[in-house]
């Protein structure tokens, strides 16, 4: 206990007004340093939440699929194979996706259309909590809405489509737009013919808007039943593929890696690929940890500098205190006392620094959830900056700050140990 109050009566010594300058300023520097470094964090694994909540929002976890497109025929067996493989699978569904584009007067946009089930879209999506309702409409009167039944003769196939799409063709419920596609028709093995090339279109109406609050989707994706894309393309009973929801989407892998030797049954056919939704979206969350991994780098550097400030204030106290070292030493003080009082004086700087620092961060990140700061979402895909809190995040910056303080107190510490009794006492 001696080495520490000696340590902090020196730190504190109204005597010397310019080391108790200096060491404020180390602990601000400290300060801005872990707030900076936890709010970068925080932002960052918002960021890296909100996009996987959003696309697993808007689409499953697991996809099945064929090789070769519009060849997908016995998807109701496979169905019946993926729900009784395991209870951990939820629901599965058919769906049909396609690129194509969508006209309203002479406003053009392309589109991502997607052919669903209606009745078990809300089991392997949470799309249809995105609906916007009207008046007493439900979500539920929405999706029964959205059956199409291609036995009555020219009734219009309703469909879903996205908020900001709605507002950039200036469209709304009720309105017929044209959905137009390049393929003109598939017959026989699925292949064009001559006459087949030039594009087709089909009126849809709209029957409800939805808004994920995710730009690319909301500006591109239409929802609407898959049969009326069957009818479309002249797929019969063909569809791209089956979705599927679970329980736990970290074991998607496990379940992906399961289930495709138990689909691909027959020797030397390998007919059916499984993706699960990691595989689909590798590329925006590799990017989304990388830039957190180099922001979070970043950010560390700036606590590394602020820990040559601990190191500058030792030294300097080392300097101004050389006869009270030597003194010490005369009574008996041994090396040890003597590199603990430093240590002791470097750690309470970088302590009081990273608890400040950890409450300035914790402060900003409230501050970012309860004002909503706006981004541009043409730029990044959410309307607004996302926070993530998480105490795991607080905790290891608090360890590694205080771990890097320590670091920064060992050479100051040692060198006042260096220090001769004789040379301390020679001018006094």
């Amino acid at each position: 206990m001696f080495e520490y109050f000696v340590g902090l009566r020196y730190l504190l010594n109204r005597a010397r007004i310019s080391l108790s300058i200096i060491s404020i300023i180390s602990i601000c520097g400290v300060f801005l340093g872990v707030m900076a470094l936890v709010s970068v964090i925080s932002v960052a694994g918002g960021f890296e939440d909100v996009f996987r909540d959003k696309v697993l929002g808007v689409n499953s976890h697991v996809l099945v699929m064929t090789y070769k497109q519009d060849d997908f025929r016995e998807y109701r067996e496979v169905q019946k194979k993926l729900e009784s493989y395991s209870s951990d699978v939820l629901e599965t569904a058919p769906f049909i996706f396609h690129e194509m584009m969508i006209a309203i007067g002479s406003k053009v946009s392309g589109i991502l259309i997607k052919g669903v089930e209606p009745e078990t879209m809300m089991g392997v999506s949470d799309l249809a909590k995105y609906i916007i309702t009207q008046d007493d409409t439900t979500r539920a009167e929405v999706l029964k809405e959205l059956h199409y039944r291609p036995e009555r003769d020219g009734e219009v196939p309703p469909i879903i489509i996205g908020r900001v799409l709605a507002e950039k063709l200036k469209a709304g419920i009720g309105d017929e737009v044209r959905v137009i596609s390049p393929r003109r028709g598939i017959v026989g093995e699925h292949r064009f013919g001559p006459s087949q090339m030039d594009p087709t279109q089909k009126r849809f109406r709209i029957i409800a808007l939805y808004d994920s609050g995710f730009y690319d989707y909301d500006n591109r994706l239409l929802i609407c039943d898959y049969k009326a894309l069957q009818e479309f393309f002249n797929l019969d009973d063909v569809v791209t593929g089956v979705e599927v929801r679970v329980k736990d989407i970290t074991k998607t892998g496990e379940l992906r890696d399961a289930v495709t030797p138990i689909l691909n049954d027959q020797p030397g056919l390998e007919r059916f690929k499984v993706i699960d939704w990691q595989d689909l979206n590798r590329n925006l969350f590799t990017s989304l940890h990388l830039q957190k991994v180099t922001l979070t780098i970043i950010m560390l550097f700036i606590v590394i500098v602020a820990s040559f400030n601990i190191v500058g204030t030792l030294i300097m106290m080392v300097l101004d205190k050389q006869r009270d070292i030597s003194i010490m030493k005369s009574l008996g003080a041994s090396d040890g006392m003597i590199m603990r009082m430093f240590i002791y004086q470097g750690m309470f700087i970088g302590g009081v620094g990273t608890v400040l620092g950890l409450l300035g961060g914790l402060g900003v990140c409230e501050l970012l959830t309860l004002y909503d700061f706006e981004l541009d979402s043409t730029v990044y895909l959410i309307n607004t900056l996302p926070v993530k809190l998480e105490a795991s995040v607080f905790a290891g910056v608090g360890i590694v700050t205080l771990f890097i303080s320590f670091l920064a107190t060992l050479y100051p510490s040692w060198w006042a140990t260096q220090m001769s009794p004789v040379e301390g006492l020679r001018y006094e």
